[in-house]
């Protein structure tokens, strides 16, 4: 077995890499907007981002809580979230701290603002115990390399025992099970909103290989292949979209299966970042503009976003806000999305975000910046 790596994020995949480069001006949307994400954490990401055998988005499959999803407008948002905040304040129930959890989320996406930081300050995700976790054996492949995914949705009690998991990908057919031996063994630090404990899922998931050596890589037939046989073996699987999505995007932008990829990705993972950028500026070339602005809110103000503010999430929300004719938006969003270019961006893309703004600014005038969600 050459290893297992946990992970967290298609990002904190990328964030240890040590690779320099840009992506050519001439790239599809996707491929610039995933280039972006990874430069934000790591200027050197970009050789890291095209080798990359795993691209998959470890999200739970279906919303880890009961309730049913709720969009505000952003006049309803301080009022839920000032709701929210008093009903957090006593002693709620564990279905009453569930329902806060999702109203604080929909007054976030809504652009309200303190929502958003009341998120990032209360709220806690489940937390494993520091137990390190044994990897199991397997036989040493003959000749070649073997890549395999194993993923894991928990279900975590609000004592923090783990009440089982479902099995989304298990791509060694043999790993699932002593993981969740191993995971349960040990009570795991439950979730937690306002300091009040919830039921909650957890995910863990790593990429496993045996054989060749740590520098191995996957030949790029090899890997689409294997994209594309894990949606195929685990069709339910967001992780397993996500990464044939973002793989396509990188290397077959061409490819006549993308526009349902996106499509299916953004429908077993709508709040994965880029594939809500991605699934958005779409809409937005199909002119569906009020659409795309509910896909692309989830992106436009989770906490990664509010870090590291990416460009072609604030070019997306700009022409969905232009294409509503909402003005004031609209300029907000683009100017922040041109200020927010790095400088070593190649220059036909600055120039394309610069036009841009200018027939916003032809056709809106000097209007007020406002909040660009």
């Amino acid at each position: 077995m050459r290893g297992c790596f946990v992970i967290l994020s298609m990002l904190g995949l990328l964030s240890g890499c040590s690779h320099y480069g840009l992506p050519p001006p001439n790239a599809n949307h996707g491929h610039l907007a995933l280039a972006m994400e990874a430069y934000l954490r790591h200027k050197a990401s970009y050789s890291y981002l095209l080798d990359a055998e795993n691209l998959g988005d470890a999200v739970p499959r279906q919303e880890a809580t009961g309730a049913p999803a709720l969009e505000l407008e952003a006049g309803q948002a301080a009022l839920v979230h000032a709701e929210v905040v008093q009903t957090l304040k006593g002693k709620p129930t564990e279905g009453e701290v569930l329902r806060a959890l999702e109203d604080l989320r929909a007054a976030c996406d809504a652009g309200h603002e303190p929502a958003c930081t009341y998120l990032e300050k209360e709220f806690q995700g489940p937390q494993r115990s520091d137990h390190p976790l044994r990897y199991p054996e397997v036989k040493r492949l003959p000749g070649g390399v073997e890549f395999a995914v194993v993923i894991l949705q928990c279900h975590i009690a609000a004592n923090g025992q783990m009440r089982g998991c479902d099995v989304i990908e298990d791509g060694a057919g043999e790993f699932s099970r002593s993981f969740i031996e191993q995971l349960g063994a040990h009570p795991f630090r439950p979730a937690t909103l306002a300091g009040h404990r919830f039921a909650s899922t957890y995910m863990f998931a790593v990429t496993c290989s045996r054989g060749g050596n740590y520098k191995y890589k996957l030949p790029l037939e090899q890997k689409m292949g294997w994209a594309r046989l894990r949606v195929s073996r685990f069709p339910e699987s967001p992780a397993a979209w996500t990464n044939l999505a973002a793989q396509l995007a990188l290397h077959e932008p061409q490819a006549p299966e993308y526009p349902a990829v996106i499509e299916r990705t953004y429908a077993v993972a709508p709040r994965a970042r880029w594939i809500a950028t991605e699934k958005a500026w779409r809409q937005v070339q199909a002119g569906q503009y009020a659409a795309a602005l509910s896909a692309i809110r989830p992106a436009l103000h989770d906490s990664t976003q509010r870090e590291h503010p990416n460009p072609y999430v604030l070019e997306t929300a700009a022409a969905a806000h232009f294409g509503l004719h909402q003005c004031p938006e609209a300029l907000a969003a683009q100017r922040q999305a041109v200020e927010e270019l790095p400088g070593e961006w190649p220059a036909p893309e600055r120039e394309r975000f610069e036009h841009k703004l200018q027939e916003y600014e032809a056709t809106c005038g000097a209007a007020p910046a406002v909040s660009a969600g």
